[in-house]
């Protein structure tokens, strides 16, 4: 029997779209291209990829010439010449000005990361001393499963080495509902490179052109675990193995496929259906809206039970019938009924919420976490949630929960983490509270850079020190040769500093001046703070559009969102609803850079606190 040939495009599309892995397996060849728009403009998406692709083979072809390139405006002023300024043309005369301009933006700054790129090279002289793109073809790559072979081609946007090691690279010009197609494309190409480069472990890297840059680092355990997860189970629908047979053969194992092998690993069978996944199923039949309990997951303040759908019923449609579900299992709120790989998510609150203490997340953090790393919660499968601030997707945090969401508490937790694990001489705390109410348990603490900050005016001049002091950081650590903090290690004459405003909106919601000057604050140490070891942590009641404006969300990567208002609240800090339906006391959703999980945050008593700062 012939081989199955697909590309890594394709298999994307099939592992995050059912409609579209249903008319594959038709033999339909269904698009992959997927058109969106950023603020009203169409991208250039397509084209940036041609682009980019271009001038980096010109960069590693033309060593003679382009090495001497060491700056971003004759970086830009090649490309331009060479490259873009006929499609650029192109665009402007076919009235598509918002477009041309956004590409030339984004352009730019993708000439700017070069020069960056440069700078962090541990040698340079050529191009091709970064870009290993041209040596990591993926040409059939086999997958032997079962009886059959499935063959993957494709290229990625570019394999570069990094000070960590080689690292997969994915261009985007917008974001939105697609990180799991970003994150599963990554995932693929670093399982088939490994694969064609045995003992090499690849690291991805989106890169988001929107038109400025923003990164997205993923760690190669992320993806490998989302490969395991996400793609393995479709290559075995590809090859014609229904997904019901997974696990028929033997319930107490699965076949996986490692190293394009097939193999047998354990697996967790499936809960039996209890009460209430079979009223759960009940309810929506009445409805005509047939689905499947597969199984659920017993979290700290909710079950999960994962459905499926039956053919044609639609999510939204489940959603719709939340309350009548509310009815049926007689809850005291609505269940939150969301989209997951392959199945529905229906969150079922538990009538008494287990505890989730301080002191036993803490004893669950790992000997290798960072330095200023700290458990966010635990997540619905039990699994520990930790953000590390001096990791690109978390270094700074926006923080939001309406009175009652547990938001109060999430922040002394997060204080108490940091404290516990770093010496006044590594870790200094600013803590800034207009309100007088959240952290009076620890204006006694021995981090602290001087007495809790409670006027708005004193607010400001500190986080103008704090630009100040970041600038200064820079040239200490430009006079060391160091490029960050985490490498030089902090000190008693350079330790991390954690700025941390509880109700940042009193700042922004202050005149206008002051509030643009305020956002021009945020801004600068956001941009610039985490190589110099300065974090922003800011948290809000109200995260309506006056406060979280777009200027503060875009550079605060970490969101922590409890329980707000409204759905629209919800929108606003992780760019979905759903946060409104959370139960309160440190139920929360958060998007660490890898999509919305949703954890219980740890409690830490006022006892708990008080020795803490007293010890």
């Amino acid at each position: 029997m012939a081989d199955l040939l697909i590309t890594v495009s394709q298999l994307k599309c099939a592992c995050v779209d059912r409609d579209w892995r249903r008319r594959w397996l038709r033999g339909e060849n269904p698009p992959t291209l997927r058109f969106g728009a950023q603020g009203g403009i169409s991208v250039q998406g397509q084209l940036f990829h041609q682009l980019a692709e271009q001038f980096t083979e010109w960069l590693e072809n033309t060593p003679d010439i382009a090495a001497g390139l060491a700056d971003a405006n004759s970086l830009w002023a090649r490309l331009y010449d060479g490259f873009a300024k006929p499609r650029l043309d192109e665009l402007t005369a076919a009235g598509r000005v918002p477009s041309a301009h956004h590409l030339s933006q984004a352009m730019r700054a993708f000439c700017g990361h070069l020069v960056t790129l440069r700078a962090q090279a541990a040698r340079f002289a050529t191009w091709r001393d970064i870009y290993l793109t041209r040596e990591y073809r993926i040409e059939q790559v086999p997958f032997a499963i079962g009886d059959r072979v499935l063959r993957v081609s494709g290229r990625p946007d570019a394999v570069r080495l990094h000070p960590g090691g080689v690292e997969v690279v994915d261009y985007k010009l917008s974001r939105g509902g697609n990180l799991k197609h970003d994150l599963a494309q990554l995932a693929i190409y670093a399982r088939l490179l490994r694969m064609v480069k045995p003992g090499l472990v690849f690291n991805g890297m989106l890169e988001y052109y929107e038109p400025a840059l923003h990164e997205m680092a993923v760690s190669f355990a992320e993806l490998d675990a989302l490969f395991e997860e996400v793609v393995q189970p479709v290559l075995r629908e590809l090859v014609g193995i229904p997904p019901a047979e997974t696990s028929s053969a033997n319930p107490a194992s699965r076949r996986e496929v490692r190293g394009g092998v097939e193999t047998t690993a354990p697996s967790v069978e499936s809960l039996p259906l209890d009460p209430t996944g079979a009223a759960i199923e009940t309810c929506f039949a009445h409805f005509k809206l047939p689905v499947e309990i597969l199984g659920r997951e017993d979290a700290p303040q909710l079950i999960r039970y994962r459905v499926q759908p039956a053919r044609g019923v639609k999510v939204v449609s489940l959603a719709n019938r939340s309350e009548d579900l509310q009815v049926a299992l007689k809850l005291a709120q609505a269940p939150l009924i969301q989209a997951g790989p392959g199945f529905v998510t229906i969150d079922v609150p538990k009538p008494t919420a287990s505890m989730v203490h301080w002191r036993d997340v803490l004893a669950r953090m790992t000997a290798d976490a960072g330095a200023v790393a700290f458990p966010i919660g635990v997540g619905i499968d039990n699994s520990l949630l930790v953000a590390d601030l001096a990791e690109a997707n978390t270094c700074h945090a926006l923080v939001a929960g309406a009175a009652g969401s547990g938001k109060s508490e999430f922040l002394k937790s997060m204080l108490a983490s940091l404290i516990v694990r770093q010496t006044v001489k590594t870790l200094r705390l600013t803590l800034i509270d207009p309100k007088l109410v959240t952290f009076g348990g620890l204006k006694n603490a021995r981090h602290l850079t001087g007495p809790i900050i409670t006027d708005l005016a004193a607010a400001i001049e500190c986080l103008d020190r704090a630009v100040d002091d970041m600038e200064g950081r820079y040239q200490q650590l430009a006079a060391g040769g160091f490029e960050n903090l985490a490498q030089r290690g902090a000190s008693e004459t350079m330790p991390f500093r954690v700025i941390v405003c509880d109700e940042f909106g009193d700042l922004a919601l202050r005149e206008k001046r002051e509030k643009e000057h305020f956002e021009s604050l945020v801004a600068r140490l956001a941009q610039k703070g985490r190589a110099a070891g300065i974090h922003l942590v800011l948290a809000t009641q109200r995260p309506d559009r006056k406060i979280v404006t777009g200027l503060i969300k875009s550079n605060l990567p970490l969101k922590v969102c409890l329980r707000v208002t409204t759905s629209v609240n919800s929108g606003i800090v992780i760019d979905q609803p759903g946060a409104e339906s959370l139960l309160g006391r440190g139920d929360l959703l958060c998007d660490r850079g890898r999509g919305v999980e949703r954890a219980q945050s740890p409690f830490i008593s006022q006892e708990e606190l008080r020795a803490l700062v007293d010890g």
